[in-house]
Parts: structure tokens; sequence; C-alpha cells
């Protein structure tokens, strides 16, 4: 059998593969070991020996698929910062349960987006590991009771109250959130109260259930909000219209205990290099086999990666605009800002693009070169702002040609790259909201 086609689930299983590999590809062992633990579903060997020997065996993620979650953080006082990522195993791919654009829905999933068929990451810096390691396992959670009811998170809200209003909503409510069957498109009510809290409130709420013909069942499965500080599951839904409850209960009681960050086992590492995840690996490495469209020169090739305070992870062109240009392109920019403030289409947008050139300034020139005061005057300290609500032909035809110039000098200066499309396409809406302000 081809090493390819083993999947190990142990450290003895990955050493006796990088054995294997190691006569197979004519590698070195370290290397051949992190093949292997890449097979298993994790970044590399280092990674695999810490999830495999800190984890007790019977607490190790079941076989399925493996999806990894990711948090960069960083100290807003101090210099401290890391990767938080945690290996989580589920019934299919996440894709499969979620959308994308549903994972806005659900408020520990509402910060990460797609970085690899099997990691999710979020979008903006926390300010602690702490912070980074609650961020995660919350997200783990919510991804485990999907994966356990197949049910999607909705803001339609309304679908799942008595009569569709929430103007009679149940007694000690909190942390609630509504689920929908995409192939019943019937709905229910998820609420996560802490347990000390809605004691009393026991016979309230069944008296509101028994009045609006309500189910409602408190989950074995201690929940998805605060399990480890004492908020409870309860499951609620129409008995006629909504979902039968005691499926999804039976479902989520199967679970093992929620993930939760005192019991952390994930890996902690350094903020760089970025976590790229096996599966992410694996399609980069299909996509060389495949046959290539003609290539743009907007790829990655002429971008570079950098993080920016409290946001993360970004991107920006290779290379450096001179200062001299920097200047003038910020003097274009400030002379639109101080007479557009009551049109937002053009002033956000122009506030935008000066904040993201001041970060790629930063990047690209150091203090020696760029000392602060000069630094400072590039795109901000303009002029008072006029505050006009409007301005006559000519002075948004002046506008106009200011976005324009500024155009061509970054266009002149800077590789065509998706970080300085995407910069473009803020001046091009900036200027069509300049011609339609006096129609």
């Amino acid at each position: 059998m081809s090493s390819e086609a083993i999947r190990p689930s142990s450290l003895d299983g990955i050493k006796r593969l990088a054995k294997s590999i190691k006569l197979e590809r004519g590698v070195q062992h370290a290397g051949a070991l992190d093949y292997a633990a890449q097979a298993a579903g994790f970044q590399n060997f280092r990674h695999a020996d810490n999830v495999l020997r800190t984890v007790p065996k019977q607490e190790r993620p079941r076989p399925g698929y493996r999806i990894f979650l990711t948090s960069y953080w960083k100290e807003r006082k101090g210099s401290a910062s890391g990767r938080e990522t945690l290996a989580i195993s589920l019934s299919a791919p996440w894709s499969d349960l979620i959308t994308s654009q549903q994972l806005q829905n659900q408020r520990a999933l509402a910060d990460f987006c797609a970085e690899g068929p099997d990691h999710l990451a979020r979008k903006h810096l926390l300010s602690s590991q702490s912070e980074a390691r609650s961020a995660v396992c919350a997200a783990a959670r919510a991804l485990n009771f999907m994966d356990a009811t197949k049910l999607r998170p909705t803001k339609s809200y309304s679908r799942a109250f008595p009569a569709g209003s929430s103007k009679d909503p149940i007694p000690g409510r909190d942390h609630c959130s509504t689920w929908y069957d995409r192939e019943t498109k019937r709905y229910l009510f998820v609420d996560e109260p802490y347990e000390s809290a809605v004691a009393s409130k026991a016979p309230e709420r069944d008296a509101w259930a028994k009045r609006h013909g309500y189910t409602i069942i408190k989950a074995q499965w201690a929940g998805m909000y605060a399990p480890d500080i004492g908020s409870r599951l309860y499951l609620l839904a129409d008995e006629a219209k909504g979902i039968p409850l005691a499926p999804i209960a039976a479902s989520l009681d199967k679970l093992p205990p929620p993930i939760v960050e005192s019991a952390w086992n994930g890996e902690s590492a350094p903020m760089q290099p970025f976590f790229v995840s096996p599966g992410a690996i694996a399609k980069a490495e299909a996509t060389k086999h495949k046959p290539k469209p003609p290539r743009k020169s907007n790829g990655q090739r002429n971008s570079v990666g950098y993080i920016q305070a409290f946001v993360g992870p970004q991107r920006r062109p290779k290379g450096r605009m001179p200062i001299e240009a920097h200047a003038e392109v910020g003097r274009l920019l400030k002379s639109v800002l101080a007479e557009t403030y009551h049109r937002k289409g053009v002033y956000n947008r122009i506030n935008a693009i000066r904040s993201e050139l001041d970060e790629w300034t930063q990047c690209e020139y150091n203090h020696a070169e760029l000392p602060n005061d000069r630094f400072f005057e590039l795109y901000y300290r303009e002029s008072d702002a006029t505050y006009a609500r409007s301005l006559n032909e000519a002075e948004r035809s002046g506008h106009q040609a200011s976005l324009l110039e500024a155009k061509t000098i970054l266009i002149s200066h800077y590789p065509d790259c998706s970080p300085l499309n995407s910069l473009l396409k803020k001046i091009d809406a900036a200027v069509k909201s300049l011609q339609m302000w006096g129609s």
C-alpha cells in the first residue's frame, strides 16, 4: 500500500509512516516526520507531538473531518503576541455544516472566516492569550452543536417566536439564538441563561410554554455560551410547527463535555509565521498539477503580508512608494476630506484610503528614513474641515480631478495586486459619489 493512503491516529503510527515515507521519497527523517504528521491532520510533527502527548487517549478527537480554529492576539500594553490554534473533529467538513455567509449568524463564529477547507481563523486580533483561547473554544462549541444537530444559525428570530412576535419572551431568557432545519424549514429557539439566575423562574417558564403551546427541554450537554461558568442550554420550539426537540436533545447529549479554555489542549505559538492548515497545503499542492489559466499580474507575488495593530493579518503591495509621492497623494486626499465631511460616500471612503496608506507607509519606511514629525504630516493634520453641505459643480469637478491624480500616482509606483486594486476601487466609488452629489 502506498504511504499516501495511510492516515495515522497516534504518535507511533506517525513515526511508522515516516519510516515508509523516508524510504519511498528519499527525504530526511525530520521531513518525513512532518509529512506523516500532515497526513494525520496536523501542521507538522511538533504540532502532533504537542497534541497527542498532552491529551488523554479517551479525549482525543474522534475519527472524522479535522478542522483547525485559529485566533491571533497581541497585548494592547506590552509586546506579547501569539497564535492559538485548536484542532477538533467533525462528522463532515465545516462547509457542509454552515456557509461562509452564515458564520455571521452565530455570535461565536461571526468574526471567523475561511482560511482553507479545514481552517477557520478570526479576522481581528484579540488583546490577550486568554481571550484568543476563549474565542476559539466558543467557536468549537458552536461547531459541535451544528455537527450534532445538523441545524444552521439564522437571524430570522421571529420565526421561532410565538405568533412570530418577540413581545412576550420567555421569562429569564439570556444569550439566545435561533436555528433552522434546511430540510423541514422548521425552527427552534436556544436559550442559554445562567442556571443560578433562571432557577427561580421555572414555574413562570413552564406557564409561558403552556400558554403558547411550546415545548422546553433542558439538554444534559451544558451548551455553547459559557458552560464553564454556569450557563445551561434549553431548547424551545412550537409543539405543532417547530422542530421536534427530543431527537435534538438526544444528539447533543451524546457529545463529550463542551470545550472550554481551562482545559486548553490546542497549540500556542508565535504570531508569525501564520498558521497554514494541512488542507490548505494539500489544496495548494493539488493546484500545482491542474492546468493553469493565464496568470494575472495582481497575484500574491506582488503583495506581502503584515500585521495591523488590533486588526490582524493584512496584505500590502510589494515594494514602496517614494516619500514625496506619499506626500503628494496625502495632500490630494486631505484637500478632498476638508470639504466633503457631509458627503459620507466620499468622506468615509477617502478616510479609509488614507488610513490604509498610512499603514503601508509605516511598513515601507523606518524611523530613520521617515521621522515621526514628517510621517504624521503625510496623511493626517489636514486643514480644518469646511463642513460644507453642498459643493458647486466646479468644486466637485476639482475634487474628482484630485482623486484621479492620486489614483495615477498610486498606479505608477505600486505593482498591480489585490490590495492596490481594492484601494483603487474605493477611489472610483468616491469619484462616482462626487458626480452624483448635485444630482
